[in-house]
């Protein structure tokens, strides 16, 4: 399959050119700023049409790559091509608005472990290396506001069809992933409607969840998401635990039915009202009780983050949304939960906020290691947390 995997590390930030000028960091203006960042995505982007079949498929791509050295060899050139790209890319280090931030060292990390796995033929390390890669840029994209997004691909993206992919399924987490909504919502129902053929889970339980993530987070179009349900409740093929969970959805949207993000006065009300109540709870929404209303509240508070970066709010929201994201990121997106707590401590040191985000971080990385309560923690790990703790002096 010709999927665009390495797109993702490309779109992720090439994006930040579009908003840094918002943020008060770069100087030029903001038609340049996209100029500059469609020029150099434009050529990535081109050089990425060919990459590697085997990445997403759950076919024997390593059989591949193991058979042809010279197949290994082109994915190392690409991705270190990527690699010397971002290490270079110093306009993307200016990228400060707070609700998209994610480490350009976590990326360059994530790219160098892949070498390290092909170099030594670790090719299933490398794959899961690459979808976490595409996870987390998802969820970045699903942030993005409309106004950044018509600007944020060219031409180019046009050269890749549905016959590129081997896959509906995979069209569509191409589509979602360029922002293409409406376009992937068709290819996700096709999808849905080969998986219920053939009891294919994952796909099933992905298609449903990335659907109601674009009707709540991303549209706020709570008639659209009944909607939706209403469908694939009436299908006989629908398991039972796929019936519960759109049940469960169901009774929390009739909360939402006239909700509009755009009469939202007060974001500390917002946040008492639909978030405080879920820090005490345990559960991590796993039944999908609680699915919708941390589908919205994260898109209520990306939202105000992208229109408000300079908010004397923005600590408290980055800990809000670093408690939704945590709870969705096991059924929905890579979890940008841990880095949003780190800019909470980094960028806000004397907030408020700063020290429940260092603590939630730590709890995080201590339960994180078989809930070990710190006696596992890699050295790596506790230089990181040490490192926090400095920025807070404490």
């Amino acid at each position: 399959m010709k999927q665009l995997l390495l797109l993702t590390f490309i779109m992720h930030y090439s994006f930040s050119a579009f908003s840094m000028t918002s943020g008060g960091v770069d100087k030029m203006s903001e038609e340049d700023a996209q100029a500059q960042a469609k020029a150099i995505m434009g050529n990535v982007y081109d050089s990425f049409l060919k990459v590697i079949p085997y990445v997403y498929s759950d076919s024997t791509g390593g059989d591949v790559l193991v058979k042809n050295p010279a197949k290994k060899e082109e994915l190392l050139k690409n991705l270190t091509d990527i690699s010397d790209f971002f290490q270079t890319a110093k306009h993307v280090q200016f990228f400060q608005r707070p609700g998209f931030r994610p480490s350009l060292d976590t990326i360059n990390s994530h790219i160098a472990d892949t070498i390290s796995s092909v170099q030594s033929n670790n090719f299933n390390f490398a794959q899961k290396r690459m979808k976490a890669m595409t996870a987390l840029c998802v969820s970045c994209h699903s942030q993005l506001p409309e106004s950044v997004s018509k600007n944020a691909f060219g031409t180019s993206v046009q050269k890749a069809s549905r016959a590129t992919f081997e896959s509906d399924y995979a069209f569509a987490n191409y589509l979602f992933l360029i922002r293409r909504f409406e376009d992937s919502e068709k290819y996700f129902d096709l999808a849905l409607d080969s998986a219920l053929n053939r009891s294919d889970d994952h796909i099933l339980y992905d298609s449903l969840r990335k659907l109601m993530s674009i009707h709540t987070k991303i549209n706020f179009n709570f008639k659209k998401a009944s909607n939706f349900i209403e469908k694939y409740n009436k299908d006989k093929r629908l398991p039972i635990l796929a019936k519960n969970t759109l049940k469960s959805w169901e009774e929390s949207l009739k909360n939402w039915g006239k909700f509009d993000p755009v009469k939202v006065k007060s974001t500390s009300n917002f946040i008492s009202t639909y978030l405080s109540p879920l820090e005490a709870k345990s559960d991590q929404g796993a039944t999908g009780a609680n699915d919708i209303n941390l589908l919205v509240s994260s898109g209520v508070l990306t939202k105000f983050l992208t229109d408000n970066p300079k908010s004397p709010l923005v600590p408290e929201v980055l800990y809000w949304l670093s408690i939704a994201e945590r709870r969705l990121s096991s059924s929905y997106f890579f979890s940008l939960s841990d880095l949003y707590l780190k800019d909470c401590v980094m960028l806000y040191p004397k907030s408020k906020f700063a020290l429940k985000c260092y603590n939630l971080y730590a709890e995080n990385i201590e339960f994180g290691f078989s809930g070990s309560g710190g006696t596992d923690i890699p050295d790596g790990e506790k230089r990181e947390l040490q490192k926090l703790k400095n920025y807070l002096k404490l």
